[in-house]
């Protein structure tokens, strides 16, 4: 079983399950919507995703050339092969979608930059994944009669409640002048602004403006919505990162799951 930990580190490292997450999650937008569940962009926030974090978490490491290590060569191999299923998927899109993607792109680079502003960064985060599974997927859809903003904002809430767990583990890492949630309102407040984002997340799950309501969705966004409690009830600052990076970033994957099941 020692074999299952490199693995899953690498699987993890490699960007691989995040990227899962957002092409979950953008699934997950059409299923809400009762759209056209085509593959093509999909797969293309899959490939970018994993493209996008790795250049973000391992630039400095690259640039600084301590990038000499076996588990580093693996996970440049995979953000090699990303850049031609990126492009495969990028070309079959309209143009503009693929504008926006670029936008998007943009986005992404302002991160670094971010980052010393410890609030902003982690709604910024949200911002950034609301609008790559939702506002651009939808923006773009002829005929779509929904509510976008709305579409948007349950994304942003989302993803905003399950960043709470991450930045209660991060603030044992952070410098203490970033000022992040938890840093700024201790980890019990952290966890209530947390609580409140989840009922609000189910909140604009009851509201709709295009007349599709279909209660099985609800009753599984009721469970995601537990999960998500449970994820920031337990989270602490000793956790390992396996707690966030794996089982909390697994969430919106067990989601899309769910709807296909009970669909």
């Amino acid at each position: 079983m020692r074999f299952l930990k490199p693995l899953l580190d690498f699987y993890i490292n490699s960007s691989i399950h995040v990227g899962l997450a957002l092409f979950s999650l953008t699934y997950v937008t059409t299923f809400s919507n009762d759209l056209c569940r085509h593959i093509t962009y999909p797969c293309c926030v899959l490939f970018g995703t994993i493209l996008g974090y790795n250049f973000l978490k391992y630039f400095e490491l690259f640039r600084k050339g301590n990038f000499h290590k076996p588990k580093y060569y693996a996970i440049v191999i995979v953000s090699l092969l990303a850049i031609p299923g990126y492009l495969f998927f990028y070309l079959r899109m309209i143009n503009e979608i693929k504008i926006q993607l670029v936008i998007a792109g943009f986005m992404v680079m302002l991160y670094p930059f971010l980052r010393k502003y410890g609030i902003l960064k982690m709604f910024w985060v949200s911002f950034v994944i609301a609008y790559l599974t939702a506002f651009l997927f939808i923006n773009e859809l002829p005929g779509f009669e929904g509510s976008i903003v709305l579409e948007f904002l349950r994304r942003f809430v989302f993803v905003s409640a399950l960043m709470i767990p991450f930045e209660i583990y991060d603030s044992q890492h952070d410098d203490k002048i970033l000022n992040t949630l938890p840093q700024k309102l201790g980890v019990a407040n952290a966890k209530k602004v947390g609580y409140l984002l989840v009922m609000l997340f189910l909140f604009l799950e009851v509201v709709n403006f295009n007349g599709i309501f279909k209660f099985q969705y609800f009753v599984i966004a009721i469970v995601i919505a537990i999960l998500v409690a449970m994820a920031i009830r337990f989270s602490t600052t000793e956790r390992n990162r396996y707690y966030t990076s794996f089982w909390v970033e697994s969430i919106p994957i067990l989601w899309w799951i769910l709807l296909v099941l009970f669909q």
